[in-house]
């Protein structure tokens, strides 16, 4: 899905204290962003055609359309490289580790930045102000600790967000490319 310039205001200020302050972002280059999680069945075809990732285990819950759990960041950078050289695109990372680089001019896949992912989640410029991605009522939208029944859920069963993108909010963690920082948002 292609999300538009604009900008937001990013973080809370009644959350974590790792998401404040509250601050205004501009997103100054479109960007893609995939409709849904990337799944099992996704990631399980990684792992077949490379041989060099053990396929993630799961907590018992099955494969196929699910989001994929268990994956590190760096597998989740190699998986955007594999991704893009299978479609012939220009990979964008180099490096490994702390070490990695991203070329953002590069048109294959990678992980979007924590402002690119927020803004995307809020619905971009459609966004009405909804709390929960899409919504004001979390049910509509999300799977989360009271609906899930404690296991991820097939991509896509709820409603989507303004942008029309799916899992927004809930149902598994996503990788960004930004490294976790307790004081991320104070620079």
């Amino acid at each position: 899905i292609k999300v538009e310039v604009g900008n937001f205001e990013m973080g809370s200020s009644d959350g974590r204290s790792d998401e404040q302050p509250v601050h205004k972002v501009e997103i100054t280059k479109p960007f893609c962003i995939g409709k849904y999680e990337v799944s099992f069945e996704e990631y399980d075809t990684f792992c077949d055609a490379t041989l060099r990732y053990t396929k993630p285990k799961t907590r018992g819950e099955g494969r196929g359309e699910k989001p994929v759990i268990g994956v590190d960041w760096q597998e989740a950078v190699d998986y955007c490289n594999w991704l893009s050289d299978a479609e012939g695109l220009s990979p964008c990372y180099s490096g490994k580790g702390k070490m990695t680089k991203c070329d953002f001019s590069a048109n294959g896949y990678r992980l979007p930045t924590e402002a690119e992912w927020e803004y995307a989640a809020c619905g971009g410029q459609n966004s009405p102000g909804y709390i929960f991605a899409g919504s004001n009522d979390p049910d509509i939208v999300a799977w989360h600790g009271s609906n899930a029944e404690g296991a991820p859920h097939p991509a896509g069963e709820k409603k989507p967000n303004e942008l029309g993108l799916y899992d927004m909010r809930g149902n598994s963690v996503e990788w960004g490319w930004d490294w976790d920082e307790a004081d991320y948002y104070s620079h």
